[in-house]
């Protein structure tokens, strides 16, 4: 194969991305590129002079890769680095780190357009159970499977090597970090803006919640809750201690002052992936959310159903099994709780089940660790970060 048949090869795997995962080709095409002969790795995220860069051996590439199809998954790999940030998250830890190349790669392998096959010499969660006999959780953060992976092998390098996707330029940030996080984060909101043109195409909710990690302006997620309390419809009553507003001038006629009929319900997640520690930190929330929100605040725990906590001071935890989102609108629904004057936060890891009917409540926050995501396909209501 000549120079100009691989890149040509190269060119029509780009195109094929844009045509089957704009958001992810748009990540791509927003990056600066650099054909590197020397890379050790196919393809390769690096960051310099001010830059993200991705790097580009044609040689190993098109010899690794035999069609646009193949070449359109790596660099969907690539693009899925980018979406969560892991360049940066990783790029103290990285150098000499196999563990973490492991890791990062499972987590976003899992991401990849379906519609174009499998990445050849790929590192997936079926690598790992033919190895191990172990079978990993799906759709967990990359901390997470580095953690596992951890305990799973003595020398992970036993895993062997991929000459698709190299991780050595992420160490090259050095004291940059702030700089690096800027520039990458650009690329995200550029991409996003690029693909709301001419259609997003088929993207995974989690890689939708990454990407709004990146391009919805960051508020504490108590202000988010107070502005969604305030939302909720009032009822006026009269008040001698106001001025009528219609008719100002008229000192006899009484004025009126809203009240608020407000319900917060509170649910905290007390399942077996909750740590004690998570539910110390949740505990803590809603003690100091029941003292701060000018509202009704009714408080219970869930796992796969839900239990009443009559005194947050007082509740001790007893940890459950799994998780089911669907026990709380279904006790909310017959607790006749009000869907339109009800605000529902949820405080949990994210981990429950990928489907849930459709609910009248709409004033819903997710409350969350960072980096954790919400196992439910089509979600609803707003995600926040504790």
């Amino acid at each position: 194969m000549n120079s100009n048949q691989k890149n040509n090869l190269i060119i029509d795997g780009i195109k094929t991305l844009l045509d089957e995962s704009p958001l992810y080709g748009n990540i791509i095409m927003n990056l600066s590129r650099e054909n590197d002969f020397t890379a050790p790795n196919a393809l390769s995220l690096k960051w310099q002079d001010h830059h993200w860069f991705l790097v580009i051996n044609p040689e190993i590439l098109t010899r690794l890769l035999t069609n646009h199809k193949q070449i359109a998954l790596a660099l969907a790999h690539e693009a899925l680095h980018v979406v969560w940030q892991h360049p940066l998250r990783y790029a103290k830890e990285r150098q000499q780190n196999k563990v973490i190349d492991i890791g990062t790669d499972i987590a976003v392998n899992q991401y990849l357009p379906q519609a174009l096959g499998e990445l050849p010499h790929a590192m997936t969660l079926q690598t790992i159970f033919d190895m191990s006999g172990k079978l990993l959780p799906v759709h967990e953060d990359s901390a997470t499977y580095i953690a596992l992976i951890a305990k799973l092998f003595d020398n992970a390098s036993s895993l062997g090597q991929d000459n698709v996707d190299g991780h050595d330029g992420w160490s090259n940030i050095g004291e940059a970090t702030q700089e690096a996080a800027s520039a990458l984060a650009l690329v995200i909101k550029k991409a996003d803006e690029d693909t709301k043109l001419l259609g997003r195409g088929q993207v995974d909710s989690r890689v939708q919640q990454q990407i709004d990690e990146v391009v919805i302006p960051k508020r504490h997620w108590r202000s988010v809750l107070r502005t969604g309390l305030s939302q909720i419809p009032n009822k006026r009553q009269e008040s001698r201690s106001r001025f009528n507003r219609r008719q100002a001038y008229r000192l006899d006629l009484v004025g009126e002052i809203s009240t608020y009929d407000a319900q917060v319900a509170v649910f905290i997640d007390n399942s077996a992936s909750i740590s004690n520690q998570q539910a110390g930190q949740m505990l803590a929330t809603v003690l100091q959310l029941t003292q701060q929100l000018d509202a009704d605040v009714r408080v219970f725990s869930f796992d796969t159903q839900v239990h009443d906590i009559k005194k947050v001071t007082k509740w001790v935890r007893h940890a459950g099994g799994g998780t089911t989102f669907q026990c709380i609108f279904d006790t909310l629904a017959e607790r006749h709780f009000n869907p339109v004057q009800t605000v529902v936060l949820i405080l949990t890891d994210g981990e429950g089940e990928k489907n849930i009917s459709k609910t009248k409540f709409r004033h819903v926050y997710w409350l969350l660790p960072p980096q954790k995501t919400l196992s439910i396909r089509e979600p609803f209501g707003q995600i926040l970060r504790f």
